[in-house]
């Protein structure tokens, strides 16, 4: 039940971060899986959705593919990988991704991608559960659940500083289950 909440709550996110940022013209959702908040994407001309699991690139096809047409592009990338290039986008959507990647990795692949603007939920690590939630679905989480790390808010905000990104909203979600998921939102000052 917990993961039912988890996914409902994200999509909520989901929505109010595409809400956000009307002047953004393309977007980049990192760890798009099946495609969880996509319906809220508007009008935007380009939709990246990018993921390291081709079963999860075609779900989102299957489901987002045939209203989204071909501004939709879905890419097969390990996120993690020094040498990948992510593609570049006004708006990077980064949910409950940044614990599998790093905060370093993470910030210098975002100044990198151009992005004008960044929101980010991570899950709150003073929580003492687990990162991955009881599912049906959990053996399938089992292998990312070893590449988690947890986020330290004050050390993203500051490497992101470092990169030109300012703080512009800061929001905690409580889960049922005890965990909290926090939303982080940056804008680029120097484009």
């Amino acid at each position: 039940m917990s993961q039912v909440a988890q996914l409902q709550l994200l999509n909520q996110i989901m929505k109010s971060q595409w809400q956000a940022y009307p002047q953004a013209e393309s977007a980049v959702v990192l760890g798009v899986a099946g495609g969880n908040g996509l319906e809220y994407c508007g009008s935007l001309k380009t939709v990246y959705g990018v993921d390291i699991n081709p079963d999860y690139l075609q779900e989102c096809r299957r489901r987002f593919g045939p209203d989204m047409g071909p501004r939709l592009k879905l890419v097969q990338m390990d996120l993690s990988a020094e040498e990948a290039e992510w593609p570049k986008a006004d708006l990077l959507l980064a949910d409950l991704l940044i614990e599998y990647v790093g905060i370093k990795h993470f910030c210098q692949k975002a100044a990198q991608s151009q992005a004008a603007y960044i929101s980010c939920v991570i899950q709150s690590a003073s929580t003492g559960q687990g990162f991955v939630s009881e599912s049906p679905q959990q053996a399938q989480f089992a292998k990312i659940g070893k590449l988690h790390h947890d986020v330290d808010p004050d050390i993203l905000c500051t490497e992101l500083a470092k990169y030109k990104f300012v703080l512009v909203l800061h929001e905690a979600f409580p889960l049922p289950d005890g965990k909290c998921f926090l939303r982080f939102d940056f804008r680029r000052t120097i484009l």
